[in-house]
């Protein structure tokens, strides 16, 4: 492929991409086995058994996202020019190097995406193990904070033998390590990274718009373009010290960047956190969980085999770069299809796998989310509920005919700052600005109880304190 040229891809959300010199690298690095990957892992996971049309994938987002971040690049170069020397500005390199992070950012997620990595991998994954198993330095002190889909996606960059660093490295030796450094925010230009990990960014920009296109409602919408021109650089003084950071003009963005939280919160509690498509997630999370326990237990799945890279990784085992490449939504609805259907020696899980394939899910609990989480403060609601979810569901193991739901949305980030920049480019967080200000406050934490519809009236009495 001629990288002198323009390539362009024709997109549902942005319409006629365009990739010019050596942005066109994007489209190169299509082809590689690690970004294909991506086009059978869904963007939203289980949310299209409530949105049908929610079909889209992690690599139609992660394209969006770079093209988003190829328009990023272009305006800042074209508006710090006249107030910085060159080499503070993003030139043709440092926006392909953007492009390609925003392109490779989701790299690492695994089936179904949250659903596997919190039942799965935990938060307190083995991270030395995974480390090693990816082939990376457990030295590194960039690799010490990222979740498990970041280390996977520094593993994927890394592999010497893999398709997507053996392409980039042909285009300019070294530029791998400078995507990793660029992901976790030691680029030369450090305000650069945080297009990729900001209350704005790139990632946040296409799948608050591609997310509101496909489910098809109506409350993600904001002004993309208006957005865009409104980026610049300013100059913020930590320590005695100024730096750049990346912001948008105080004069110009308040009502987008406002429309753009608005957008992105509508999102959540309209679908992302939509009671069904958690409940679907909550299902797929019980399942996991148990087959889990199955496995650690050696029971036998007569039909199924452990070999696999999936069944692997569900028994506890780190896999290698290649092996990831295995992983994928449809392997994993292979596996619980396949336990519907061969009935294996553990009922639970079978019941578990049955309900998800024919959508027949547990209801939710008509309570109060403050009376739930009040229950749940006694040390000993979670027998008292299993006594009482079991006498209507023998069918199911105790801890697995129920499950709670905790969501909870914040605007703006704790660990990440996003700027505006008021004259003589002082820059000042967006979350202090007076207009700003009022989204900063906490939303509390819902929590919702699941559990087989003929249990649900006795449960809700039991949390309400009403005697049967």
């Amino acid at each position: 492929m001629s990288l002198g040229k323009i390539h362009r891809i024709q997109d549902s959300i942005h319409g006629l991409m365009e990739f010019r010199g050596m942005e066109a690298v994007v489209v190169h690095l299509l082809k590689t086995p690690e970004l294909q990957r991506l086009r059978r892992i869904r963007q939203l996971g289980l949310a299209h058994f409530v949105f049908p049309a929610a079909e889209h994938s992690r690599l139609a987002h992660s394209l969006g996202a770079s093209y988003i971040a190829v328009r990023f690049g272009r305006q800042l170069s074209e508006d710090l020019r006249n107030h910085y020397i060159p080499l503070l500005c993003p030139d043709d390199e440092s926006i392909r190097d953007i492009a390609v992070a925003a392109l490779c950012h989701d790299l690492g997620h695994g089936p179904l995406s949250h659903a596997w990595e919190r039942e799965i991998v935990g938060h307190d994954f083995d991270r030395d193990a995974w480390a090693r198993s990816l082939g990376l330095d457990n030295d590194d002190p960039s690799l010490a904070k990222l979740k498990w889909h970041e280390l996977v996606t520094h593993g994927l960059l890394n592999w010497a033998e893999g398709g997507l660093h053996l392409l980039l490295e042909e285009q300019e030796a070294g530029s791998t390590r400078r995507i990793r450094d660029l992901l976790v925010g030691n680029y030369y230009l450090p305000y650069l990274s945080s297009l990729l990990s900001g209350d704005v960014d790139v990632d946040r920009a296409d799948f608050i718009a591609r997310d509101t296109h496909h489910t098809g409602v109506a409350y993600g919408r904001y002004d993309l373009d208006w957005l865009i021109s409104t980026c610049t650089v300013g100059e913020e003084t930590h320590r005695g010290r100024k730096h750049l950071v990346l912001g948008f003009d105080a004069r110009k963005s308040i009502r987008v960047i406002e429309q753009f939280l608005i957008a992105r919160r509508a999102l959540y509690e309209t679908v992302y956190h939509h009671k069904t498509v958690r409940c679907f997630e909550g299902m797929v999370g019980l399942f996991l969980k148990r087959l889990k326990l199955v496995l650690g237990h050696e029971r036998n799945l007569s039909g199924l085999s452990h070999e696999g890279p999936l069944m692997r990784m569900i028994a506890g085992e780190t896999l290698e770069p290649s092996e990831i490449l295995r992983l994928d939504d449809f392997s994993l609805w292979v596996l619980i299809d396949d336990i519907a259907r061969l009935s294996p020696c553990d009922s639970t899980l079978s019941n578990l796998a049955r309900r998800i394939i024919s959508r027949d899910l547990f209801k939710m609990v008509p309570v109060d989310s403050d009376h739930v989480r009040d229950f749940f403060l006694d040390p000993e609601s979670h027998a008292r509920l299993a006594e009482t979810v079991s006498r209507s569901s023998p069918e199911l193991a105790a801890g697995f005919n129920y499950f709670t739901d905790r969501v909870k949305f914040q605007m703006f980030a704790e660990e990440s700052e996003s700027y505006v920049v008021e004259q003589h480019r002082r820059a000042s967080p967006a979350k202090e600005h007076p207009e700003l200000k009022k989204y900063v406050e906490q939303t509390p934490e819902r929590v919702r109880l699941f559990t087989v519809q003929q249990a649900v009236e006795p449960v809700a009495r039991l949390i309400s304190g009403i005697s049967s």
